[in-house]
Parts: structure tokens; C-alpha cells; sequence
């Protein structure tokens, strides 16, 4: 059987633990503030990026891994394996499938796999893998992955769209009313991309509550070994209420929340909250 190395892009959210348990290679993605680039994993940390926003209203500018840090990546894995799959952030939100395919093109037995997803959806899709990479070839293992990812589903409520708006995601009109009316945006990830989804009122803990309560009312459908969360939330006081939401079901048997690397967060601000299961 051959030896395949799992890797994927540090968009997947992963803490290093969850990294060594799994026996996982991360690429690290760019995050620049200032004149200075940083790697936005493992040690750049959410709150570095939203005290700098804070200070000087500039948002933080995020950057793929280039094709010449993917090639590095592959050929140390390749030391020690006989095949890599690698499991990119969506191509409909980065170049990073891109950068990736370009470095695997010269190269044997490099699989890219296009994630459509992003943090949790992207760890879902990665855990899958290594569940599986004993048991079946690497192009075995590809063609099951390409047919899982389908099977992901993923969302996410904003506090805010100032990060969007400062980033040019977002009108000036938009973000300014819903500001005033009390608006808070979900973003569902669909077909590799993000588009709006349901709008909530009121205050966020309230909407917060609702978007639980929408994205679980049909949980029977969901595979009930895991529920991720992928989140910026600053009160762990308030993660943990949410948390506890969802296991008032009783029906999933993991609860893993997953807090957000730098180049996600820069876009979702703080307090992001994302919930991501796969259908039955």
C-alpha cells in the first residue's frame, strides 16, 4: 500500500494539536501589516489582526502560498512518502488551488485537491482523508474525496460587515444599513464560493441563537459523528453558550470548535461564527 502524506493549507483552521494527532503538513498563507509580511499560522494570532485594524483602520492584507512554497512543501513530503495529497482552499476564493497545481504540475504522484470550502469544510475534508489513506490507493483516495466534498456543508454569521466593507466585499450603502438596522449577514459557502445568505435582526447574541437553530433544524439529515465550529469568537464565555446550544440535540457525538486563522479572520472580523457538517 502506498505511504500517503495528507497536507493542506492553513485555511483548514486546525490547531497544531489536531495537526500531530492527524499527521498532517501545513502550508502556512501571508498575511501583510505594514511593510511587514507575517505567516499566518501557527503563531499569528486573531487578536494581532484586529488590535492593528483597531489602531490604524487598515485592513490586514492576506496572500496565497506562492507555487515555489507549495514545490518545497511537496518534495519534503515526498521524502518520506510515495504519494501527496494536498487539500487547497477553495479556487473560488484564493489562489491557492492554483499556486498549488502550478508546483504538483512537474512532479509524480502530487494530487491537488480543489477543498470548495474553507476552514472547517477544508479540516472535514482532511480528516476524511486520513481516516482513509491506509485503506486505498491515492487516486482511490482522490476520487472518494472529490465525491465527499460534496456532501460538505458550511455557513457563517458576521457581527459586522466593516471587514468586508473595508476589504471591498461590501458597499458603502449596504454595510451603513445594516449597521442602523440591526442587520447581521450569514454567508453560506456554495459551490466553492461565498454568497449571502439569510439575514438576521436584533442583537447578535439573539441572531446568533436563530442562525444555530436554522442551520440544525434538519440535523437528522447530518452525519452525527461531527459538528465543526469555525469562529472568531472573543468571549469564551459566549462560544461556550453556543456550544452548549447544540448539544442540547443530543444528537452529535463531536462538538469541535475550530478557531479561525489570520487570513480568514481578517475577512469575517471578530466574532465570526460558522457551523459546517456533511450530509448523511
Amino acid at each position: 500500500m502506498e505511504r500517503i502524506c495528507i497536507a493542506a493549507d492553513s485555511t483548514f483552521d486546525m490547531t497544531l494539536e489536531m495537526v500531530q494527532q492527524y499527521g498532517i503538513e501545513v502550508s502556512a498563507s501571508y498575511v501583510r501589516m505594514d511593510d511587514t509580511d507575517y505567516l499566518d499560522y501557527p503563531d499569528l494570532k486573531q487578536s494581532d489582526l484586529f488590535d492593528y485594524f483597531r489602531r490604524s483602520k487598515k485592513l490586514p492584507q492576506t496572500a496565497a502560498a506562492n507555487p515555489n512554497d507549495y514545490e518545497m512543501l511537496f518534495k519534503q513530503c515526498l521524502e518520506n512518502h510515495d504519494a501527496v495529497i494536498f487539500i487547497a482552499k477553495s479556487s473560488g476564493m484564493s489562489s491557492c488551488y492554483a499556486n498549488a497545481v502550478i508546483a504538483a504540475t512537474e512532479m509524480e504522484n502530487v494530487y491537488v485537491i480543489d477543498s470548495l470550502s474553507i476552514s472547517s469544510g477544508s479540516a472535514l475534508l482532511a480528516m476524511e482523508a486520513v481516516r482513509l489513506k491506509d485503506t486505498m490507493s491515492a487516486k482511490e483516495l482522490v476520487e472518494h474525496l472529490t465525491a465527499y466534498r460534496d456532501k460538505i456543508v458550511g455557513s457563517f454569521i458576521i457581527e459586522t460587515l466593516e471587514y468586508l466593507h473595508e476589504g471591498g466585499r461590501c458597499s458603502t450603502l449596504a454595510y451603513l444599513g445594516a449597521s442602523a438596522l440591526q442587520i447581521r449577514q450569514s454567508i453560506n459557502i456554495r459551490d466553492g464560493k461565498l454568497v449571502v445568505g439569510k439575514k438576521y435582526m436584533g442583537t447578535y447574541k439573539r441572531a446568533l441563537k436563530e442562525f444555530i437553530e436554522t442551520m440544525l433544524a434538519q440535523h437528522e439529515l447530518m452525519d452525527p459523528s461531527v459538528v465543526m465550529i469555525s469562529h472568531s469568537i472573543q468571549d469564551e464565555a459566549m462560544l461556550n453558550g453556543l456550544i452548549d446550544q447544540i448539544k442540547q440535540l443530543n444528537y452529535f457525538e463531536k462538538i469541535i470548535p475550530l478557531s479561525v486563522c489570520a487570513a480568514v479572520a481578517c475577512h469575517g472580523g471578530p466574532n465570526a461564527f460558522g457551523l459546517f457538517f456533511v450530509h448523511k
